[in-house]
């Protein structure tokens, strides 16, 4: 560690933490110690959060009280892990309907945040988060992730994300900057990474050269690519961390390539924060195991074995403002029974995590998620950039941006093995129509998603919502 982070980690972040009101720090050093605990013993103290925080939110959200009797249950039924299958599973639109009936309480004198998702999914939700969630278990929660990936508090980290909300002003605002400048975080909106604003990105990089970098994947590689093409050199960056899209291969390569490590990933939503994450091994992700209870179960709610993809519920342990309990995030995933060999006793997620409504629909009803279509590895050698959008049962437009000097196959080789791959995974005879672009549109969120159905209206393409 350098002086500065030995600094930061021990007398500037406490103060801080004085200062704001919060216990990110004390909370840090409590998780680095957990993540070595047994399974066993992670197990049992996710058992008595659990019991915790169902009691509390009977007690709290008289919705969520009448749900569980609903289901011929009390709180005190919900005594471990195992008893969950047995609570009901809460959609976001259940979750919209919480949060219209706390608002009309007026929570305004609570300490609580409010937040919105960004709608990847199809389907935005407002929620809050208690200030103990966000301020502090989710900000260790980072900092352990960053950890993992050999990253320290006080190095020089670069995110570009979507930007955070300009209402706020005042003391809070304050705050917030002297936290950025505490961290060294310089945080860049990723709705402004376009083409034209490239040149003076890549400028940035190089007179910062930052420690680590986060980003979704989309954008980092549009950011990759132009530095390839243009034969910019990039210092080397320590620790390039992706997440909020699935990590394709080819963009492995040009990331690894063009900024000299290994892309870590990592997964989390706007209104869960970081959930998991890589590691130094790079194999799965370690679930943040003390602040969450991840489940991968059928459509019907029934557990999945490790292995087998489903759907994923996510319990939050310590979000007393709402109570995200069996909360079906939309995503799908799959658990891993096998350890990880860095000997963390956290359990594991399968680092391959596609949405519930990116999916390929066929004539005869058959389907296929869309992450297991790799559109890239049809297209010519460089490309690294493209959308693949279904329009109809048969009709598909391919969206891409070609790279500077692309190799074999030809293009009309690729729409013909591109064709071919979506019959034999739906059963369709797809007639796919090329459009080759300077950018792909962007989603509310600052995504640059790979697939878009317009056949289910959910995942219609919208326009950016830039608030």
């Amino acid at each position: 560690m350098s002086a500065y982070t030995l600094l930061v980690r021990h007398l500037l972040g406490p103060a801080f933490d004085a200062l704001r009101g919060t216990r990110t720090m004390a909370r840090l050093s409590q998780l680095e110690r957990l993540q070595w605990q047994s399974p066993e013993r992670i197990r049992e103290a996710q058992s008595q959060h659990l019991r915790r925080l169902v009691a509390g939110s009977c007690d709290r959200f008289p919705q969520y009280r009448r749900l569980l009797e609903e289901q011929g249950l009390r709180p005190e039924d919900i005594r471990g892990v195992d008893d969950l299958r047995g609570l009901p599973c809460l959609t976001r639109a259940m979750m919209q309907r919480l949060f219209e009936s706390l608002r009309a309480e007026q929570v305004s004198d609570r300490p609580l945040r409010p937040g919105v998702t960004g709608g990847t999914t199809g389907e935005r939700l407002s929620y809050y988060s208690s200030r103990e969630e966000r301020l502090t278990c989710a900000h260790a929660r980072w900092l352990l992730s960053l950890e993992w990936t050999g990253a320290r508090l006080g190095e020089q980290h670069l995110s570009l994300r979507q930007g955070p909300s300009r209402r706020r002003a005042g003391p809070v605002r304050l705050l917030d900057l002297l936290n950025l400048k505490l961290q060294r975080l310089d945080r860049i909106d990723t709705l402004t990474v376009v083409p034209g604003t490239l040149p003076a990105l890549a400028g940035h990089i190089r007179r910062t050269r930052p420690h680590s970098i986060f980003a979704y994947p989309s954008t980092l590689t549009l950011l990759a690519a132009y530095l390839n093409d243009h034969a910019i050199s990039c210092p080397d960056v320590t620790v390039v961390c992706v997440g909020g899209e699935r990590l394709y291969e080819r963009q492995r390569t040009l990331l690894q390539q063009v900024f000299g490590s290994e892309p870590c990933v990592r997964y989390g939503s706007n209104e869960l924060h970081s959930v998991a994450a890589h590691c130094e091994a790079h194999g799965g992700l370690h679930i943040h195991a003390d602040d969450f209870i991840i489940e991968v179960v059928d459509d019907e709610g029934n557990p999945l074995p490790p292995g087998k993809r489903g759907r994923i519920l996510a319990t939050s342990l310590h979000n007393d403002a709402m109570p995200f309990i069996r909360y079906d995030t939309g995503d799908i995933g799959a658990l891993m029974s096998s350890a990880c060999p860095c000997g963390r006793g956290l359990p594991m997620l399968h680092t391959l995590i596609g949405r519930t409504v990116e999916r390929l629909r066929g004539p005869d009803g058959r389907s296929t998620d869309a992450m297991d279509l790799d559109v890239g590895r049809f297209l010519p050698h460089g490309v690294v950039q493209h959308q693949l959008v279904q329009t109809g049962i048969d009709r598909f437009d391919l969206y891409s941006i070609p790279c500077a000097s692309p190799v074999e196959p030809s293009w009309e080789q690729a729409v013909r093995s591109l064709s071919g791959a979506i019959a034999a995974a739906v059963g369709s005879s797809p007639q796919i129509e090329l459009h080759l672009v300077d950018d792909i549109a962007m989603s509310p969120s600052g995504k640059r998603l790979p697939f878009i159905s317009q056949v289910c209206p959910a995942t219609a393409r919208t326009e950016p919502d830039r608030q």
